[in-house]
């Protein structure tokens, strides 16, 4: 079900459509927030998952379509916090874009995606061939580390899903959470960073392996065999020139190492 929620309505406040005001595993949020330029899920003392995203960013709903129709397969109620004048349109689009479509390329999608982890992780990664989903590592007895599920109250199947993320995103920022031990969003702190795997994102999506949330650009499912689209892997080690390393930095980078050299692997 999708509730719409009033100006007064905020994800630190009790659920105004559940009989006891509570949310529970059942219950998402999408809110358009016009205050800020960007997207983010960290909502500090939110009571239930939310998903913020500037207007400005989703011009076209295409985050808001993802965000609702992931939410909705996942048996959800979402409660969308919008302006009253875009009220209209978005309960005009969320009526007619469910059609599966989930192999087509959008104009918006980029070439390559990011997928960030440890030195450690990664090379399990090559022995093994794949690249697995948290609760996929469970279930081999690998220990892992989920920072995000319990502060920002994420759902619980997020973890049957590898996440990958545009190249200038979050990646590092979540490896350094998990280094530390708790969320932080801070990115110009020293960072002792991993691996970047960088993916061929149109190759996922062609062959169909592509899901779609609202927040990441796309995620996969359980596993992915890393061979197939991996393009690059990128590490500090390459870099003769620094020793101390912020997200920030370290992601800027790798990324123009990766996009200097992936030509030649074309």
């Amino acid at each position: 079900m999708i509730y719409y929620a009033n100006s007064e309505w905020s994800p630190l406040k009790s659920n105004p459509f559940s009989v006891d005001g509570q949310y529970g595993e059942s219950w998402s949020a999408f809110i358009y927030d016009e205050e800020i330029q960007y997207y983010s899920n960290v909502v500090h003392k939110t009571k239930v998952y939310c998903l913020k995203v500037s207007p400005d960013l989703d011009k076209d709903f295409q985050r808001i379509i993802d965000f609702v129709k992931y939410e909705t397969y996942h048996k959800r109620n979402v409660i969308i916090k919008v302006h009253k004048k875009l009220r209209p349109s978005i309960e005009a689009v969320l009526r007619n874009n469910f059609a599966d479509n989930d192999t087509a390329i959008r104009e918006t999608d980029p070439r390559w995606v990011v997928h960030s982890t440890t030195k450690d992780s990664w090379e399990e990664i090559k022995k093994s061939g794949f690249l697995y989903s948290p609760s996929e590592l469970k279930r081999m007895n690998i220990l892992v580390k989920e920072i995000g599920l319990k502060e920002l109250v994420e759902p619980k199947d997020y973890s049957d899903y590898i996440m990958f993320d545009i190249l200038n995103g979050c990646g590092e920022i979540v490896v350094n959470s998990r280094q530390l031990g708790y969320v932080c969003t801070k990115p110009d702190i020293p960072y002792n960073p991993g691996v970047r795997l960088y993916f061929d994102a149109y190759k996922i999506i062609k062959d169909g392996l592509a899901v779609r949330d609202g927040l990441h650009i796309i995620k996969v499912k359980e596993k992915l065999h890393f061979q197939e689209y991996l393009a690059m892997a990128v590490t500090a080690d390459i870099s003769t020139t620094r020793e101390l390393w912020t997200p920030t930095t370290y992601t800027e980078w790798a990324n123009r190492y990766f996009l200097n050299n992936v030509t030649l692997l074309e």
